[in-house]
């Protein structure tokens, strides 16, 4: 695989900004739950602001479901519809996916690679029991517990875990200890606040981004973690260890047609994301009421459709190898 390059340093904006308050509407889909054993203190769920949760900050729910599955839908576009952007190895016989979360991106991968072993591990069993490629399998786990496999896998997949792990350097060590000689690694995690370019973030947007990274950080599971994923890699004994910074615009208010059409997308993942990701970081961590993060919400939202903002979610995506 060709080596990657990073994304331009600044995205050009539309000449023409201007501010779209439309609605938006996002289908609802069904989540079934896995055929996996799972015991009864694994399915005690938090019942909290009318979504639920397990031991992560994020909730477990149907609607989260639908928004993770939005959440592939852009990854796809920013990789050029490839699943990785990592070399793979040679031998590629075991894949594990780490808060493989409805299953999307381990049953594409096991799709297209029908002579790997992918096994998906979650706390939640949100992902499908039916209709999954025969060389896939899930399992209920905590991926901050002592990992216990029997066999060592030659590709470790993680996305979007960031606010959900408390020692990543640990977890970089065991994936490090799990991995075969020659195995690879890749993370793919945002980062808060949002950024600009050209210093038009949003007050309220501003704001918002701060105030979950103090959250975050009060509760062990800061939102910069990927930050320091490269040296950790390093730090745990990975070769190879390239950083890629991708951009997905607020809305569409770049030029460019293909981070116009990423932009598109991310503002309807922004408007079940945004809200859901600050329930349990305001009220629980923080002590907001939910009025009153509501109350707040509105001009951070506004602000997500507002063109003449330039923001952008910085996507930080990891990967090294194991020596042989």
């Amino acid at each position: 695989m060709a080596h990657q390059q990073n994304p331009p340093d600044v995205i050009e904006p539309e000449a023409h900004d201007h501010v779209d308050d439309s609605g938006i509407e996002s289908d609802s889909g069904s989540v079934n739950e896995s055929t996996a054993s799972i015991t009864s203190s694994i399915l005690k769920y938090r019942q909290e602001n009318g979504r639920t949760y397990h031991e992560y900050l994020f909730p477990n729910d149907e609607e989260e479901s639908d928004r993770l599955d939005l959440q592939h839908h852009v990854y796809l576009l920013t990789f050029g519809h490839k699943l990785v952007i990592s070399p793979l190895p040679k031998k590629l016989d075991r894949v594990l996916d780490i808060g493989t979360g409805t299953g999307i991106w381990a049953i594409d991968f096991a799709d297209e690679h029908p002579e790997s072993i992918v096994l998906g591990v979650d706390l939640s069993p949100i992902q499908p029991p039916l209709s999954v490629p025969p060389n896939l399998s899930f399992e209920i786990d905590d991926i901050e517990e002592p990992w216990t496999y029997s066999y060592k896998f030659d590709f470790i997949h993680s996305r979007m875990m960031v606010g959900s792990i408390g020692d990543w350097p640990k977890l970089f060590e065991r994936a490090f200890e799990n991995l075969n000689p020659g195995g690879r690694i890749q993370l793919s995690d945002a980062i808060l606040p949002t950024q600009s370019d050209d210093g038009t973030v949003g007050p309220a947007t501003a704001k918002w981004g701060q105030i979950m990274v103090e959250g975050t950080e009060k509760a062990g599971r800061s939102l910069q973690s990927a930050k320091l994923y490269k040296e950790q890699l390093i730090a745990a004994g990975f070769e190879e260890v390239e950083e890629v910074i991708y951009k997905w615009p607020m809305n569409n208010w770049p030029r460019d047609p293909k981070l116009k059409e990423i932009g598109m997308w991310t503002l309807e993942h922004s408007a079940s994301a945004i809200p859901t990701l600050s329930l349990a970081i305001f009220t629980r961590v923080l002590g907001w009421t939910l009025e009153e993060l509501n109350i707040f919400l509105i001009d951070v939202m506004k602000e997500t459709k507002n063109t003449s903002f330039h923001t952008y979610w910085a996507i930080y995506v990891v990967y090294g190898k194991k020596p042989e």
